[in-house]
């Protein structure tokens, strides 16, 4: 059985398959250009380091590079050394063009091989950023203002606290627990208990 089809306008055959191919090929270039018609231009200036010596690169090669890149630029995150590095559009256009660069400054062993060192510099962006998102925090802790506390009956209460147990008659206890759990996000499981113990207990 033929699986060829005749073109009503210039009765040219054509394969079911290739008609098939045709689709598919469309179909990605369109998830490309809905993720970012400016990063699809970088793709395909990407895909280009494949292109082997004195050779073109075949579409179906390019369409093949571009499909192994689209879950990872679509979900905005890839897989490295065994674990999950976020990637968004900004860091893939810098890891693009950062490549081109090397391309351009003859550093890169041309054609590429595999998409390893694309991957490489998209992980080692995300762990400096890791990296200075926990300075941050650090350094936010260290400079953090600090409460004055005073010992209250053998639990050190901030000033608040300590005005509730002295004048309030509040228990110690209870006010630590409150001073705790004001400062915890979020607040541990066992010490939401207790303090419900507490409470219960403090009640009439």
């Amino acid at each position: 059985m033929s699986t060829d089809f005749q073109c009503p306008a210039c009765g040219a055959e054509f394969d079911l398959a290739v008609a098939f191919s045709h689709e598919v090929d469309q179909r990605a270039l369109s998830r490309l250009a809905a993720v970012s018609i400016p990063l699809g231009a970088r793709v395909l200036r990407y895909v280009a380091l494949f292109t082997p010596p004195k050779q073109r690169l075949t579409m179906a090669k390019k369409l093949k590079l571009i499909l192994q890149l689209l879950p990872d630029l679509e979900r905005k995150a890839i897989t490295h050394k065994g674990r999950d590095w976020p990637a968004p559009l900004e860091a893939w256009a810098m890891a693009f063009d950062q490549m081109l660069a090397a391309r351009d400054a003859q550093r890169l062993e041309l054609p590429m091989k595999g998409h390893g060192y694309l991957y490489a510099i998209l992980a080692g962006m995300a762990d400096k950023h890791e990296a200075k998102a926990e300075q941050d925090r650090e350094h936010q802790q260290r400079t953090a203002p600090r409460r004055d506390t005073v010992q209250v009956r053998g639990q050190a209460l901030e000033i608040g606290q300590a005005l509730q147990v002295v004048h309030a008659g509040k228990d110690p206890a209870l006010a630590k627990l409150d001073q705790d759990a004001a400062q915890a996000v979020p607040m541990p499981a066992n010490v939401r208990e207790r303090l419900q113990e507490l409470k219960k207990g403090a009640q009439p």
